[in-house]
Parts: C-alpha cells; sequence; structure tokens
C-alpha cells in the first residue's frame, strides 16, 4: 500500500471513528467472535476494576482506557504483556492488576526513566522538549515501584529501566504490547516496527497518544499508518486517542 492510499485510509479512519466507536467488552468479544471470558459477568473483577479507576481518578489513565487494558486481558489471557514508556505506572497497574486476578502471566514496563533518553529524538523546535528535560526521573521512577509496591503487585512485573532499543533482547514472544513511549516521529516508529516483530501473529498492539501534537504535527501518525496497513484495526478509546490493533 503507497503512503497515499495510507494518508487516505488513515483521515477516512479519523473522520468515521470519532463519533462511533469506544471501549464495549462486549463489541470486542462480538469481533472476536468469542462469548466468554466475559468480565461483564465476574463480579469481583468488576469490584477490582472500580479499585483501579479510584486509584488512578487524578492520573494520565482515563476510565475508559483502564477498562480497555482490564478487559481485554482478561478476555485473552496473556502470558506476556509489553508496556512501552512506564513512566509512573498508572496503565501498567490495570494490566497487572489484571494478571494478578487471573494469576497468570507478566507484564515487562519498560522506561530508561532519564531525561537524556526522553529527549533523545525531540528537535530543538518541539514544544514538550523542556518539560521532558527537566522532569525528576528519580521522583517519577520512585512513584511507579511505590505504586506496584501498594498494590503487591512485583511479583507479575518486571520493570526494565533501559531504553526501548537495549531492551528489546530481553523481551520474548509477547501476546499484547502497548506502545506508550517515544512522542517522536522516529522514535515511535521505532518502538512499533521492532517490538511487533515479537508479537506473535493474533497478539494485540495498543497505540496511545495518536493525536498527541507537536508544532501543529501528530508524531505518531506515522507509526499510526503503519500499524493501520499491517495490522487488523479493533477498536479504540478516549475519541481515538488510543487504538488497538491485532497483527495478523
Amino acid at each position: 500500500m503507497n503512503r497515499i492510499k495510507i494518508a487516505a485510509l488513515a483521515s477516512l479512519f479519523f473522520f468515521t471513528t470519532s463519533a462511533l466507536h469506544s471501549w464495549q467488552a462486549d463489541d470486542f468479544l462480538s469481533i472476536v467472535e468469542r462469548t466468554e471470558p466475559n468480565p461483564q459477568s465476574d463480579t469481583r473483577f468488576a469490584t477490582l476494576k472500580e479499585k483501579i479507576k479510584e486509584s488512578l481518578q487524578n492520573s494520565w489513565c482515563s476510565e475508559e482506557k483502564i477498562d480497555l487494558l482490564m478487559d481485554l486481558t482478561f478476555i485473552i489471557r496473556p502470558r506476556v504483556c509489553v508496556e512501552i514508556g512506564a513512566f509512573t505506572g498508572s496503565s501498567v497497574l490495570p494490566v497487572a492488576a489484571a494478571l494478578q486476578y487471573l494469576d497468570q502471566g507478566k507484564i515487562y514496563a519498560i522506561d530508561a526513566w532519564a531525561n537524556e533518553e526522553a529527549i533523545r529524538n525531540l528537535s530543538p523546535e518541539d514544544p514538550n522538549r523542556s518539560w521532558w528535560s527537566t522532569v525528576d526521573m528519580s521522583a517519577v521512577r520512585n512513584s511507579f515501584d511505590q505504586l506496584l509496591q501498594g498494590w503487591n503487585l512485583l511479583n507479575v512485573c518486571t520493570p526494565i529501566a533501559k531504553s526501548s532499543a537495549q531492551a528489546l533482547p530481553l523481551i520474548p514472544e509477547i501476546d499484547f504490547l502497548h506502545l506508550d513511549g517515544d512522542f517522536s516521529e522516529e522514535g515511535s516508529l521505532y518502538d512499533a516496527k521492532h517490538y511487533l516483530a515479537k508479537v506473535k501473529p493474533g497478539g494485540y498492539v495498543l497505540l496511545s497518544n495518536v493525536y498527541h501534537t507537536a508544532n501543529k504535527k501528530l508524531p505518531k501518525f506515522k507509526t499510526f499508518s503503519y500499524l493501520l496497513e499491517i495490522c487488523e484495526y479493533i477498536s479504540d478509546a478516549d475519541r481515538d486517542n488510543t487504538v488497538l490493533f491485532r497483527k495478523l
């Protein structure tokens, strides 16, 4: 598929889904032609989700995204989950909590927690570069550790304090990949291409911050287009800002 067709398809996606799609577990089960396991029929799991939402109510992880992360984990029962861009752990927590509830699987939380790595691919003109240059990464890592320890989830979560490139050889075959890291066009596309190769056929890929802008551009647009070309679109959340794909 050439670039013009990809751009046209991506534009059509944004136009047609902005008011139509949101995450619903029943819809996902219908798409994958399954009826079980249904997270909505498990009251204990529903209670856990509400506790996670309460814990993360002031975080960057919306309630709809929490539903997506936890419901997806409950339904597909992944053995290996990977998140690139763990930061404070707000989107690691829902997956880790669901894995612990299921008593199976592990999530690898990748983040260098280093300012120099955060700005490596950001241009000097990028309006976000100043913030990423000065944010206290030690405090961020401490928040991550406290969150996971507070929920007693260290048995299902393995933090990897490295860049995504350095962490790549440490990662086994992936069932669920969450791309929530590099905010540059180059870095985002690198993560998608290299980590998608480790996702097993039929595995799932979640791309976050699709609408993130820098200098009136969408740095994750090429990553979105790349995934849209070679994966199957499944669902989205947060008004299309978070998009779920399945690897063909």
